[in-house]
């Protein structure tokens, strides 16, 4: 269009010279063949045609002109610069005619790509059908909107909002398309309502105290939680932030209120803190609580959103271990802590002095790994494994081992620690060394097998020569005569002094023996 004018110009300069050429041979040539006319007649009809004939050669190099550059609407450096994609395409073939910069730009295709394409190319395969019969319906409409989920040419989808008019483009029937990107909208809108039904869903669903507050009205909505947890009946909660402040255990209100606030203050985007909350029985309990921080464009805090814990439980059974701790470290006996499988977590320091292994070595492992040896029963083993299945407390005596190899009795007293639903989740093992009080039975049972056979040999082998010397005596006759006769009675009685005399003296050595078993 910029170049018009002077083509216009340029093309009525060279017809009016060719006219001054060749005005007078007409206007003769009139002359001779129309000799009715005057010459005035005759030269005002060639003026005429001349005037005609210009007029019609301006108007179509203008409009030759018009149709060479024009884009859609016949604005070409808005089509082409605009920055939404935009394009127009033949409705008979679906080629497209022109793609603009910001089409380029946004699918990937160069412009000669682009023309040597169809609509159906920058579409989703399984959208062709459907797309085809949109057209048909949407053809000579004057207007169309649309949402399309196009592909750039390095095979992205993406979504987008389609805009469309009728437009004619080198005398071509077509329609000006403009395509606006709306993923990033799309994808957020499906997150948010993927988001709400996952809240809806959790907050029916968790045992939590899930809450809501919208920091600019102070109003907190909550789900079950301060029903199930705290007792409170739904009537009895407010939707507001100090029905929830009111209620934190004073010793905790400022440190926890002055929480909440420089965490908004420093713009953090996660809060989370532990306090006690008051229950409808006059009781408070332990709490977990955290949330997210949701802030405006302007870094202004106007949400939060989290969950609050019941930790009542963990809390007490922490300072009962903490108290158990504090024992377990002054004992003198051994104790360690053990999971629902039996693996040692922790042992006091009177478990490394009394075993030799360290805290280290013990942790992660069954006890019978490392404190089992020769003469440890596999029978009390069995069963001590028999009676930590059974989630009751129990008592059991065995051999266990040192790190340096030495043998020792332990008296062992296992409690197991249960949960709401009675599953074990630890054990706690104290065990006393009772290898003293072991040998010392062993050495009693030992003297009294002695006494048992001193008393055996009193009333069976002492007997024997007692009789006989009773016997012997009384068969000595002292005013006999027959002294051959009393010979042999007093060999006889001899032979038994000498056996009564070695009875005495084995069970002199057998309480010598116990005597110095004793010391």
């Amino acid at each position: 269009m910029r170049h018009t004018a002077v083509k216009a110009a340029c093309l009525f300069l060279l017809w009016g010279l060719v006219w001054v050429n060749i005005n007078d041979r007409l206007l003769a040539y009139g002359v001779l063949k129309f000799p009715q006319f005057s010459p005035a007649a005759l030269s005002f009809l060639l003026l005429s045609f001349f005037i005609l004939t210009a007029a019609l050669l301006i108007y179509f190099v203008v409009r030759s002109s018009q149709q060479a550059v024009e884009g859609p609407s016949g604005y070409q450096e808005m089509f082409y610069n605009h920055p939404v994609p935009m394009w127009v395409y033949d409705t008979d073939t679906l080629r497209f005619l022109a793609v603009n910069d910001a089409a380029i730009e946004k699918y990937g295709f160069t412009r000669n790509e682009f023309l040597k394409m169809t609509i159906l190319q920058i579409r989703d395969e399984n959208d062709i059908s459907k797309l085809l019969e949109d057209q048909q319906r949407s053809i000579n409409s004057k207007s169309y909107r649309g949402v399309w989920q196009h592909r750039k040419k390095n095979g992205e989808n993406f979504m987008v909002e389609i805009y469309s008019t009728p437009s004619q483009y080198k005398q071509k029937r077509g329609r000006m398309v403009m395509a606006i990107d709306i993923d990033a909208e799309i994808k957020s809108t499906i997150q948010a309502k993927d988001f709400g039904t996952r809240y809806e869903l959790l907050a029916k669903v968790t045992p939590d105290a899930i809450y809501y507050w919208d920091m600019s009205s102070d109003q907190v909505t909550w789900n079950h939680g301060p029903s199930t947890i705290f007792g409170y009946q739904e009537s009895e909660v407010e939707p507001t932030f100090q029905w929830w402040e009111q209620r934190v255990h004073p010793d905790d209100h400022d440190r926890i209120i002055r929480s909440v606030r420089n965490a908004i203050r420093f713009g953090n985007v996660h809060w989370a803190d532990k306090y006690r909350f008051l229950c409808t029985n006059g009781q408070y309990k332990h709490v977990y609580a955290r949330g997210s921080i949701i802030y405006s464009k302007q870094q202004e805090a106007q949400r939060m959103v989290g969950v609050v814990q019941d930790i009542d439980k963990e809390v007490k059974q922490q300072e009962q271990i903490g108290l158990l701790s504090l024992v377990a470290s002054q004992t003198t006996n051994s104790v360690f802590i053990m999971d629902a499988e039996g693996r040692v977590q922790w042992a006091n320091d009177s478990f490394t002095h009394h075993t030799g292994f360290s805290l280290k070595e013990a942790i992660g492992k069954h006890p019978r790994e490392f404190m089992a040896g020769p003469e440890t029963s596999i029978e009390a083993m069995n069963r001590i494994g028999k009676q930590m299945e059974t989630g009751v407390p129990f008592t059991a005596e065995l051999v266990q081992y040192r790190k340096n190899g030495e043998a020792y009795w332990v008296h062992m007293s296992v409690t197991p620690i249960l949960d709401d639903e009675n599953s074990v989740q630890k054990y706690i093992s104290i065990q006393t060394d009772i290898t003293e009080k072991k040998n010392f039975v062993t050495l009693l049972q030992e003297q009294n097998n002695t006494l048992r056979e001193i008393a055996w040999m009193n009333s069976h082998e002492l007997r024997k020569p007692v009789s006989s010397i009773l016997a012997i005596t009384s068969l000595i006759d002292t005013d006999s005569t027959d002294q051959p006769t009393n010979l042999r009675l007093m060999l006889m009685l001899q032979k038994s002094v000498t056996e009564l005399d070695e009875m005495i003296h084995r069970m002199q050595e057998k309480l010598k023996q116990q005597e110095d078993d004793l010391r």
